[in-house]
């Protein structure tokens, strides 16, 4: 008997799972997920699944603001599993060369009725009193907004797809994508060919491999960064909010009640490994630079006490924008990949985005055409705007 479906969505991170699920809930036919190695297994499972809405791209924002929406009401929403969200706010460190485009960036956010403000460096004193300053010209503040997690996300929309039928295989491997002419007719696995005449790729640095005998060009260059993880001092109180150092180029997300999490802004600060499936340590170099950030930031942390540290591989395009929607050269092909560092808070949102190009061939979400995969090709690349650089896109 042929293995048949309609749809074949590729990957089981959050990206793939969002998708299943949306699809599965506009009622999309049979839909057969595809994950290698286990659910959140890749770039999910190890992303500090930040929750933020400041982003350049009003486009962006207009997706992230879904996610936001979906995270923090995850049970009337989704209805199975959680999303770990917790509301500790999202405040933006600026640098002098920074301020004019972070309050551009506010009032946009403020236009789409986001709560967010642009403040003073009395004012990012007020909301975290803890942080050195000395060096910070401005910020911003989103009280809203917070982390979640990547894992928990990723399995939560997993069980929820599978509630609507959604067949989840974990262990296949995709090996080709499969078409006659320029039409998409299913992809080859470890276990055997699945006809679908609809393929969603959504596999990490591993879409462009099964995209390239195609013809179809996703440059992508997989970066690994290092998390490490620290023990706050027992004298430090509450958790403080997510800071995006923009002076220091770095990040502290809070983790529990006593531990913190930091990483770097630039997504191509890292080694290139092609190898994203492994677990690998950070390097000691990386870690340290990290643990010298964060103190210098929090002057009273300089006897935290470093727990562990762990890394996960970055999909970075060449723009460091993410590539998603139809592609053109093949009927009935679609792709989400090069998030480049951002894809945890967008994924509901791409989900939602790709459902709605699958069932009705357009979305009222945003406009996807500068987003296309093929930009690359035509050397049509994003801009993040002037007076950011690709860290904060």
């Amino acid at each position: 008997m042929a293995d048949t479906a309609d749809i074949v969505v590729v990957g089981g991170g959050v990206h793939g799972a969002s998708t299943a699920w949306h699809l599965a809930k506009r009622g999309a036919g049979k839909i057969v997920l595809i994950e290698k190695d286990g659910i959140a297994s890749g770039a999910s499972g190890w992303s500090s699944a930040i929750v933020r809405m400041h982003y350049t791209l009003e486009s962006l924002v207009k997706v992230t603001m879904y996610g936001r929406e979906m995270y923090g009401d995850w049970k009337n929403i989704v209805g199975v599993g959680e999303s770990g969200f917790r509301q500790v706010g999202f405040l933006v460190l600026f640098p002098d060369g920074e301020i004019k485009h972070g309050q551009e960036v506010v009032k946009m956010q403020q236009r789409l009725g986001i709560d967010a403000r642009y403040i003073t460096v009395d004012e990012v004193g007020d909301i975290e009193p803890r942080l050195l300053r000395d060096d910070v010209a401005a910020g911003a503040w989103e009280p809203n907004s917070g982390h979640a997690d990547g894992s928990t996300v990723a399995n939560s929309f997993i069980a929820a797809a599978r509630e609507l039928g959604v067949d989840v295989r974990v262990g296949p491997e995709v090996l080709t994508l499969v078409s006659e002419g320029s039409k998409v007719t299913g992809v080859d696995t470890s276990e055997g060919f699945i006809s679908a005449g609809t393929v969603v790729i959504e596999a990490g640095f591993r879409t462009s491999a099964l995209l390239a005998p195609h013809g179809v060009d996703l440059p992508i260059t997989p970066v690994r960064h290092a998390i490490a993880v620290v023990e706050r001092t027992p004298d430090f109180g509450d958790i403080h909010p997510v800071v995006s150092d923009r002076v220091a180029r770095a990040y502290y997300r809070p983790e529990r009640d006593n531990l913190a999490f930091l990483g770097e802004h630039d997504p191509m600060r890292g080694p290139i490994d092609e190898e994203v499936e492994a677990a690998k340590p950070p390097i000691l170099d990386e870690e340290i630079s990290l643990l010298e950030r964060f103190v210098h930031r929090f002057p009273s942390q300089e006897l935290a006490s470093k727990m562990r540290g762990y890394t996960g591989v970055y999909d970075c395009s060449p723009d460091f924008q993410p590539a998603f929607g139809k592609v053109q050269a093949l009927d009935g092909l679609f792709v989400g990949a090069g998030f480049s560092g951002h894809g945890f808070k967008l994924s509901p949102g791409i989900g939602k985005i790709m459902s709605d190009l699958v069932v009705d061939g357009s979305t009222d979400m945003i406009d996807v055409h500068p987003f296309r995969i093929e930009r690359f090709a035509e050397g049509d690349l994003l801009a993040a705007g002037e007076g950011y650089n690709r860290s904060l896109s």
